[in-house]
């Protein structure tokens, strides 16, 4: 019975950077255990995407397979997590980041630190879990190696974010990411450049542009096929915009260096995560670097996945 598979369901809206989180969680149990992973993509309307979770879980209409683990992230996934619950008290309910409603309607919450929730079932990370494994790196970094050898090393990636309710992407940052860009270049080194969703048009035509005046530049504006982990696995150093918590954590999972890019607004509770990644990873603000100290990869997500596993045997021996 130990080595049959068991099966679990990923629960969000579909963006790229909720899913990941809570798939990220799911490949790193899967890893430890045999673990069927199915990706499920809630779409309610907008009146009831409006409602407080609980509301949802009472009105929406669910057509959730079953599964032995829940892994839910983003406020849509809250609501099916309750009902899953509700209809088979026996899967695990997993949520990732602050629920904002209290943790012990689920079995298990993980949260960043800079959150600061606290609950008996709850268990904080550094930042988010995601998908950034040495596995991954190798395999996406071998599918994009022809395009990887045409860029000389040494090599650098710039993970250009956009937009948050704390931070602006403003004409005096987006200047400092080009300055950032123009120095690596001029130093010789090779760049590898990712938009993300949220970069605004008008800051994705300036670096199509950059890259378009300049030799040895691989920038992807999220046509054709996603280098976005050979990025990680082909560069010496990575640089990020301090938007994207996800981009920060996922570049300190390479074990490589890695430099904040810093954007206008007010950092607010994430000051907390650039410390910690700081004193971690050495992940400072870049101010004309051109390398950094290797340190160990920071494996939060595998740590999580440990607890995940102990918390399950645990409720099925209740």
């Amino acid at each position: 019975m130990a080595d049959e598979a068991l099966h679990c369901l990923v629960i969000s809206d579909g963006r790229r950077g909720i899913e990941n989180q809570a798939l990220g969680l799911a490949e790193a149990c899967a890893a430890r255990r045999p673990l069927t992973i199915q990706t499920h993509h809630i779409s309610h309307k907008s009146a009831v995407a409006a409602l407080p979770p609980k509301a949802q879980s009472r009105l929406a209409k669910f057509d959730l397979p079953r599964c032995d683990v829940a892994i839910g992230c983003g406020r849509q996934a809250i609501a099916s997590l309750l009902f899953l619950k509700k209809a088979h008290p026996s899967v695990m309910t997993i949520y990732i980041q602050d629920p904002r409603i209290d943790p012990a309607q689920f079995d298990l919450v993980i949260a960043p630190e800079h959150d600061s929730i606290r609950g008996a079932n709850v268990e904080s990370t550094i930042g988010s879990p995601n998908r950034v494994n040495r596995d991954k790196i190798i395999v996406e970094t071998l599918n994009f190696a022809s395009g990887l050898s045409k860029l000389p090393m040494p090599r650098a990636a710039l993970l250009i974010g956009g937009p948050s309710k704390t931070h602006k992407l403003d004409k005096v940052s987006h200047a400092a990411h080009v300055k950032a860009a123009q120095t690596l270049r001029d130093a010789g080194q090779s760049l590898l450049i990712s938009m993300s969703r949220r970069t605004p048009d008008n800051i994705v035509l300036d670096w199509k542009r950059f890259a378009s005046d300049h030799d040895h530049v691989w920038l992807h504006d999220g046509e054709g096929p996603n280098p976005y982990f050979a990025f990680l696995g082909g560069a010496e150093m990575i640089l990020v915009t301090e938007d994207s918590t996800n981009m920060l954590t996922e570049a300190c999972a390479t074990g490589k260096p890695v430099f904040r890019l810093p954007m206008s607004g007010q950092a607010g509770k994430f000051q907390k995560l650039y410390t910690a990644l700081e004193s971690r990873c050495g992940a400072v603000v870049y101010s004309g670097q051109l390398g950094g100290e290797d340190y160990p990869p920071l494996t939060e997500t595998a740590r999580a996945s440990e607890i995940v596993w102990e918390r399950f045997d645990a409720l099925r021996r209740s």
